[in-house]
């Protein structure tokens, strides 16, 4: 922690006294330990504090020409902050009881004096100095503080009694200084707080003007008084107003789904229009056939052959589309199952999407020793999702490569997981190819519907955003791990039943 800068450790005295030779005698004394300025005319002395702040303690006589001592000291309060000490004789008393009772002196001390009494007094009046002015320093700095934050700042005794606030309120009763929509809410967090410590809440709040504001409440326990329990703590709570921050995300968030409708209209659009496009021109050619000529009919069934095949990419296109937007909403069962069995059962399938395309490709499936507790999701959707990525890896290894499949139990807390799966653990299935690897910028675009980095009409964009969507569906998560010529791992984190 910073810590403020040390004030000053050898005190500043300031010597008045109209003798000079009381000024060598104290001079003698203090010289070792202190820094000195004397000066025989107290109005002098006046102007000297004027401009020296560092001075810490004040040695006045008491009997001096045209100002008294406790006169003059009264005076220099009004300058300074230095603590200060009266030289008096026995028939000063009066003057020294005045000085004591107007709060204008710390001590006396009488003619002549105890050398080491003096030392003593004079360390002990600096270092109440260097307290008190360090506190005045921590004073401002937290009332500046507190006056120029851009949200509220309560803090609260155990009882709920205002200790301190930079909000306006005759109560001394802590929910009197919140609207009163966020009243009861301050009463719940304070209960919540003394058992768990802290809370946050984010809330929608209509103002008694009928106005919806959001306000963000954070609420914690101090370690204070010490040796409390939390119960008994004194809290803090923190009130800001975020109405312009929610609404900023709201526009934002309506523009980003605005642009992913219009990439997946545009998607669309193009997909269609380039099906379109075949088929016309199919019709075209079929209408400048003579069905009399042999060579022509020829041409004509490869026309139609040509139309049938345009149709069907059609019909593939819109049964994508239809499982994307229904993807997460299957009346397919979601159970749990042995994913160790499915996946050695499936294992063959996976091997089939790579025969007769590239013989350079190998699939390895990777099963753990230990048994794996039971996953809970589709296991129809997960096959066709696993079967997708199985087929993206064998498209981007051109050169041939090996494929593999990992299904292992991992670290990771799923924050919508079921009730009765485990919060803190995950099954992992990843998907790892030897590819050419995507770029950080690829990374950001893959799960968009219609994006794709294949060459047209080899892929419609829509199966990792299908798989992503199915995975999120089903409480799960999915994370990418890939770099230009380094392959590409695609993880699928689905929850795990409970023991």
């Amino acid at each position: 922690m910073t810590k403020l800068r040390d004030v000053e450790e050898r005190p500043h005295v300031l010597l008045v006294d109209d003798e000079e030779e009381i000024l060598v005698a104290l001079g003698d004394l203090l010289e070792d330990s202190c820094t000195l300025l004397t000066v025989t005319n107290p109005r002098d002395a006046l102007v000297l504090l004027e401009t020296h702040t560092e001075i810490s303690v004040i040695i006045s006589d008491q009997r001096m020409p045209g100002m008294t001592g406790d006169q003059f000291l009264q005076r220099a309060r009004e300058l300074s902050d230095a603590r200060a000490i009266l030289l008096t004789g026995y028939a000063d008393l009066d003057a020294v009881v005045a000085a004591l009772n107007h709060g204008q002196i710390v001590a006396y001390v009488h003619k002549p004096w105890e050398a080491d009494h003096v030392l003593s007094l004079v360390h002990e009046a600096h270092r109440t100095w260097q307290a008190q002015r360090a506190l005045k320093t921590e004073q401002a700095l937290l009332r500046g503080l507190m006056d120029s934050l851009p949200f509220g700042l309560v803090f609260s005794d155990a009882e709920g009694r205002c200790i301190r606030s930079n909000r306006e309120c005759r109560s001394d009763q802590e929910v009197d200084h919140y609207l009163p929509a966020l009243q009861a809410v301050i009463a719940r967090m304070r209960e919540a707080v003394q058992q768990e410590g802290q809370a946050e809440e984010l809330l929608e709040v209509t103002t008694e003007e009928g106005q919806t504001v959001w306000h963000e409440i954070a609420r914690i326990a101090l370690k204070w008084p010490e040796g409390a329990t939390m119960a008994e703590a004194w809290q803090v709570s923190m009130d800001r107003d975020v109405t312009r921050r929610v609404l900023m995300e709201a526009r934002l968030n309506q523009g980003e789904r605005l642009e992913a409708l219009g990439r997946l209209a545009g998607g669309m659009a193009h997909d269609f229009n380039n099906l379109l496009t075949i088929l016309t021109s199919c019709l075209d050619m079929l209408a400048t056939l003579k069905p009399a000529e042999e060579i022509e009919q020829t041409a004509q069934q490869t026309w139609l052959e040509q139309a049938h095949e345009t149709i069907k990419r059609g019909e593939s296109l819109t049964r994508r589309l239809l499982q994307f937007g229904r993807a997460g909403k299957s009346e397919r069962a979601v159970r749990p199952f042995d994913c160790a069995a499915f996946l050695k059962e499936r294992a063959s399938l996976f091997r089939q999407s790579f025969y007769g395309t590239n013989p350079a490709i190998r699939f390895v499936l990777e099963l753990p020793s230990d048994p794996l507790p039971p996953v809970v999701t589709c296991p129809e959707q997960l096959e066709m999702a696993l079967l997708n990525l199985c087929v993206n890896a064998r498209d981007a290894m051109p050169a041939g490569g090996i494929v593999t499949l990992v299904a292992h139990r991992v670290a990771y807390s799923l924050p919508a997981a079921p009730a009765d799966c485990e919060a803190d653990h995950a099954l992992a299935l990843e998907i790892r190819d030897e590819g050419i690897g995507m770029s950080e910028e690829v990374q950001r675009h893959i799960f968009e519907p219609f994006f794709t980095t294949k060459q047209a009409e080899k892929g419609t964009g829509l199966g990792l955003a299908g798989i992503y969507s199915f995975v999120l569906a089903h409480h799960g998560d999915v994370k990418v791990e890939s770099a230009p010529g380094k392959g590409t791992v695609m993880r699928l984190l689905l929850p795990l039943l409970q023991d």
